[in-house]
């Protein structure tokens, strides 16, 4: 028979503080996800701390890191949390059974998933998709979300991943450029404005570096947050960019874009789905991710 004695809880209000402090390793932050003030997120941890009897952050200038075992304990409580959520969750909204709350990066949804939705619906009519856009860190303990696709080399905190694709990325432009303005050798590059995403701004480094050659000089040059936006660029003449070649088949098909030279690299990181530990097995998780293998196996 258990008892009492098994369960010896922390203050939940000081993990839950401790959690939210770890992701963002900023308490302001911090407090407005929680809403709540900076002041009672530091106290609930300060508590917390004294509790557990170990320190679980340090202070490094004006910012805080975690101690060794502090980041040990978030782990651990990231993933307990996850799983309290979602069988929360599951039990307060049975009737979301049918709706599959999806988070995908802007490009990926705009350029590759949306065209394609109307299949899965066709499939799965009972399935309802409930579509977000959005390049942030999931946190299936606090965010109302099923099933998230990510870009990254895996290991998401709180969160079971599924390798979905690789990525291949190659430079492109406007026809017109190309005939302004000829790429007969990799070194051609340098003769042109190289747009940059500015998530990812050593990649033209380590596409330079890809052909041999030293970095590139992207000093000035502008910089676009999503792919979409630099595709945009990229048509209307404003210099050269790197794109999946995933996401660039449409326009290169188009006649909107050109791929200069056939050269590609595969960056380390690639597309991850991501769901709560456990929730793999629910229907419309399941069915779902089944779906999205299969349209990338055909190419589709």
């Amino acid at each position: 028979m258990s008892s009492d004695h098994e369960y010896r809880l922390p203050s939940l209000n000081g993990v839950r503080s401790f959690a939210a402090a770890g992701r963002h390793l900023n308490l302001t932050a911090a407090a407005a996800v929680l809403g709540v003030t900076q002041g009672a997120v530091s106290r609930a941890v300060q508590a917390l701390e004294v509790e557990l009897g170990t320190p679980l952050f340090r202070r490094v200038g004006r910012g805080i890191e975690l101690t060794s075992a502090g980041a040990a304990y978030h782990a651990r409580i990231t993933d307990a949390l996850a799983q309290i959520a979602a069988a929360t969750r599951t039990l307060r909204r049975p009737e979301r059974e049918g709706i599959l709350s999806l988070s995908v990066l802007p490009t990926f949804a705009l350029r590759w998933l949306v065209p394609r939705l109307p299949r899965f619906h066709e499939r799965h009519p009972d399935i309802q998709v409930d579509l977000s856009a959005s390049e942030e860190v999931i946190d299936f303990g606090a965010d109302l979300v099923d099933l998230a696709l990510r870009n990254g080399t895996g290991g998401w905190p709180g969160a079971e991943a599924t390798l979905l694709m690789e990525e291949m990325v190659g430079v492109f432009c406007a026809p017109d450029l190309l005939r302004r303005r000829p790429i007969v050798a990799p070194a051609d590059l340098r003769d042109h404005r190289l747009l940059v995403h500015t998530t990812r701004p050593a990649a033209w480094a380590e596409y330079f570096a890809s052909l041999g050659l030293g970095p590139p000089e992207i000093s000035g040059g502008p910089g676009f947050e999503h792919f979409f936006m630099l595709a945009e660029a990229a048509a209307a003449g404003m210099g050269l960019t790197l794109l999946p070649l995933f996401l660039a088949r449409a326009d290169v098909a188009a006649g909107r874009l050109a791929q200069p030279i056939g050269h590609t690299m595969r960056p380390a990181s690639a597309y991850y789905l991501l769901h709560a530990p456990g929730q793999g097995r629910l229907r419309k998780i399941r069915l779902f991710r089944q779906w999205l293998q299969a349209e990338v196996a055909e190419g589709a």
